[in-house]
């Protein structure tokens, strides 16, 4: 293993904790891949790292307190025995719970995340030259968490269309796995997502109270999994809408297996959420729970979306749809988009409409972050009472 200087600013972020190390400031000749010694000017060890160019970073997998030779099945290994103690210590694991086993950095793997679901385990490598590295850490899941099997995802850039994956062990099609007794159906092996953002799990939770007798609309409903949650909680009515019919078929058999399926009260459009919210305002519907949950960025059924860009302007029509004293329940999982109060706040305003923050949340206690990383703390959700 080569061993490469860094200079000073660098040493300081790994003493100061940080293990993801933009490379645009430093001049490295390393491979993508590459495994390497980091050392300091004068040439004292501060730890392992792998090259990943795709995204110009140092990924720090160990310092030289954690006294590993190298980065290997026992380093990954003893990682993942680490993480599982804290979600088990949180309550998580089960024989079909779902749940995020490793998150990134915050767990000391950076450039990989792991979500289970049931008894298999969908592993997510940001860069293509971490997949060989992404198939031993999938041993150590599988072996540490007593799964049946994994895939390993490449998360890249460039969008979901096409997604190389490698199977480890034994991964059905479809599984069916639990969140605090509610089964949700998963696809592990289609596509990027497999049916559940984990990290919106205490959301699930919180939102029932909430949802009570409510009329409730959520738009970019995916699975609908915020959408059971309201139904279960008691909402007199649930209108899911997507851009994909296949996905809301998706969602309604997840109604289905909580015995929901078929209920008039819940109905699932395909369309898109503007033109939505544009006609149920011509013909004065109106909801008292409006969640808006978009992605980053997306250009589904030839309509393009920005979050930062659009997002305002959907609250604005979303406003248009709910009484007064309604709530608007707002998500972001874009960290470079600013407040998400603020957003909603230039929104509302362009619809002549004021609004109180009731709450405000983020990422559930299994998805750590460092604290010299605070752009990995992603998620913002943002309720809102409108007036």
């Amino acid at each position: 293993m080569r061993a490469v200087a860094v200079p000073g600013f660098a040493a300081q972020f790994i003493a100061g904790g940080g293990r993801d190390i933009d490379t645009a400031r430093l001049a490295l000749d390393v491979k993508a891949g590459e495994h390497v010694q980091l050392i300091d000017e004068a040439g004292e060890e501060l730890g392992l790292a792998v090259a990943d160019l795709e995204n110009a970073r140092l990924r720090v997998f160990a310092t030289a307190a954690d006294a590993f030779p190298k980065i290997d099945g026992a380093l990954l290994g003893w990682r993942v025995e680490r993480a599982l103690a804290l979600r088990t210590r949180l309550g998580l694991p089960g024989p079909d719970h779902a749940y995020r086993l490793i998150h990134g950095a915050g767990d000391g793997l950076p450039g990989f995340a792991v979500d289970v679901v049931g008894r298999a385990a969908v592993l997510y490598a940001y860069a293509d030259s971490f997949r060989v590295l992404g198939k031993l850490l999938a041993d150590a899941v599988i072996g540490f968490a007593r799964l049946d099997g994994a895939v390993v995802k490449l998360r890249a850039k460039g969008g979901a269309s096409e997604v190389a994956q490698d199977v480890i062990g034994t991964v059905p099609d479809k599984l069916v796995a639990t969140e605090a007794g509610v089964p949700y159906e998963i696809h592990p092996l289609a596509g990027l997502n497999h049916g559940l953002f984990t990290d919106m799990r205490e959301h699930r939770q919180a939102i029932r109270r909430l949802a009570a007798g409510a009329r409730v609309l959520n738009l970019f409903s995916y699975t609908a999994s915020l959408s059971l949650a309201c139904a279960l909680g008691g909402a007199a009515t649930v209108t899911s809408v997507d851009t994909s019919a296949g996905v809301n078929a998706w969602a309604a058999s997840n109604f289905a297996r909580s015995n929901l399926g078929g209920d008039p009260r819940f109905r699932f459009e395909t369309g898109d959420a503007s033109r939505f919210l544009a006609r149920a305002a011509r013909e004065r519907e109106q909801y008292d729970l409006v969640l808006i949950d978009p992605p980053g960025s997306s250009s589904a059924a030839g309509v393009s979306w920005a979050l930062g860009r659009d997002y305002p302007e959907l609250i604005a029509k979303a406003a248009a749809v709910i009484p007064r004293d309604g709530l608007l329940w707002l998500a972001s999982n874009a960290a470079d988009v600013g407040s998400l109060a603020k957003l909603a706040h230039k929104g509302l305003r362009s619809a002549n409409r004021t609004g109180a923050v009731l709450e405000q949340g983020g990422l559930p206690p299994e998805y750590p972050t460092l604290v010299a990383q605070p752009a990995d703390r992603y998620l913002q959700v943002c309720l809102i009472r409108v007036g």
